[in-house]
């Protein structure tokens, strides 16, 4: 089936709303702790810290029954990549193996975390992250949206203008509460 011109379009506007997705979450993933103007100041802000020991963050985290844990630590890492899910089958033809895709951008920002000393890197994080994508592209994409809309012009219409709003609004949002511009507090 041949997707027609304004599916090719709504397919580009996609890609802008995926492109400034992952460039918010490389901001909050990488550069979180420095304010836009600093973002230099980020490398090798931290120590290198890694765990390659599966499971080992989640388990300390549930353990230590912090509701602030529990929701930074393992609810955000889930939530962080289940646009992730959502956005990349939307703008690619490599739509099954979103997972997959989802994992692979969780260790290069992991590695990166590692490499320039940016954050702690943890296999817990691409478990959680991989796990985020999949719920995406599993639950949300395939079980929700493709089977509400069975044309994929309305789908994409549709998606557009709602994750669009939402972009929007969720940047707004970060903007306003001054995380966006500054960054979050770091504790060492």
């Amino acid at each position: 089936m041949t997707e027609t011109y304004r599916e090719i379009n709504l397919r580009k506007v996609m890609k802008v709303i995926f492109a400034v997705y992952i460039l918010t979450l490389l901001r909050f993933t990488l550069f979180k702790y420095v304010p836009l103007t600093r973002l230099p100041d980020a490398f090798f802000m931290t120590e290198r810290d890694f765990n390659l020991i599966p499971f080992r963050g989640i388990y300390e985290v549930i353990t230590e029954l912090s509701p602030h844990s529990l929701v930074n630590n393992i609810l955000g890492n889930i939530l962080l990549f289940l646009p992730f899910g959502i956005l990349f089958p939307m703008t690619t033809v490599f739509e099954g193996e979103t997972p997959v895709y989802g994992c692979i951008t969780s260790i290069l920002i992991e590695v990166m975390q590692y490499a320039f000393a940016m954050g702690a890197a943890d296999i817990d994080d691409i478990i959680l992250n991989t796990l985020g994508a999949f719920i995406g592209y599993k639950l949300i994409y395939c079980l929700i949206i493709v089977n509400i809309f069975k044309k994929r012009e309305t789908m994409l219409t549709v998606m557009a203008v709602l994750l669009g709003a939402g972009l929007i609004a969720g940047l707004f949002l970060l903007y306003y509460a001054g995380y966006l511009v500054n960054g979050f507090p770091y504790y060492s």
